[in-house]
């Protein structure tokens, strides 16, 4: 997580991205991997999967950090520490470190994306409030900063809420469209998973997108899903933040002479 984060971000943001959050995200995959994987046919002790869900909270980073130095791999070590607490070597079998970081990371997206998408609708509302509460109050309009026609205070606001519409229309479509990366296996082949369950690896794949919720999940892609998705996250997010910027600007502007 950035070092930022305590000063910009909020609290339910940092929880999203916070080390300990993700591990536990990362546990509820193998975990429901392991139940799809014995719904569909894999010899997994029922009891086991208990033990490993019983251990789901408890993270210990220092002992997770001591792992990875060791065996110098960050998946090869939250996988011993998971294993270690719940007593059994059962979880990712037919997966690759990417199968587990990538989906995790594509939750945790969407996730803020939503969050982003929840303090937006207010942000619409309390513009939509003033707009029409400064409807009819006259002020001095301005082009290239000098005064100009009259407007009104509500038109101010009325602009930039227009603004920011546009970037919720976009937001709304991105999360709609966000994929899950879905069971690839190392190179995109899926060979290992297909290995352990043939065609109902396709089951696999689409009962973990319904657990974490996604619609979609890419059909083909390498190890990692397609970076061009990162920029749409960042752009579409600049669009958003560009209302509310050219807002505080105008009301810096609107305090000054006139």
């Amino acid at each position: 997580m950035s070092v930022l984060a305590d000063r910009y971000a909020t609290a339910a943001m940092r929880e999203i991205f916070s080390p300990t959050a993700k591990i536990i995200l990362e546990r509820k995959f193998w975990v429901s991997v392991l139940k799809a994987q014995s719904d569909l046919g894999l010899k997994i002790d029922s009891a086991a999967i208990k033990d490993y869900e019983k251990v789901i909270n408890q993270v210990d980073l220092a002992s997770i950090d001591a792992r990875e130095k060791e065996l110098r791999h960050d998946v090869k070590a939250r996988i011993e520490e998971f294993n270690a607490l719940a007593g059994h070597e059962l979880i990712h079998a037919g997966l690759t470190s990417r199968d587990l970081t990538e989906n995790i990371e594509a939750f945790q997206i969407r996730q803020a994306l939503q969050l982003v998408h929840d303090k937006t609708v207010a942000l619409l509302f309390r513009i939509g409030e003033k707009a029409t509460h400064y409807a009819e109050l006259p002020i001095t309009g301005r082009s290239h900063n000098l005064p100009a026609q009259v407007t009104t205070l509500g038109k101010r606001f009325a602009s930039a809420g227009e603004e920011l519409l546009w970037g919720y229309e976009r937001l709304n479509s991105l999360i709609e469209r966000y994929p899950m990366r879905g069971i690839k296996g190392p190179v995109g082949t899926a060979q290992d998973s297909l290995d352990l369950l043939g065609k109902n690896h396709a089951k696999l794949e689409s009962q973990i997108a319904k657990e974490l919720g996604f619609e979609n999940v890419l059909d083909s892609t390498g190890q990692i899903y397609p970076r061009s998705l990162d920029y749409e996250v960042i752009t579409s997010l600049v669009q958003l933040a560009a209302a509310p910027s050219s807002l505080a600007t105008s009301i810096r502007l609107m305090a000054g002479a006139e």
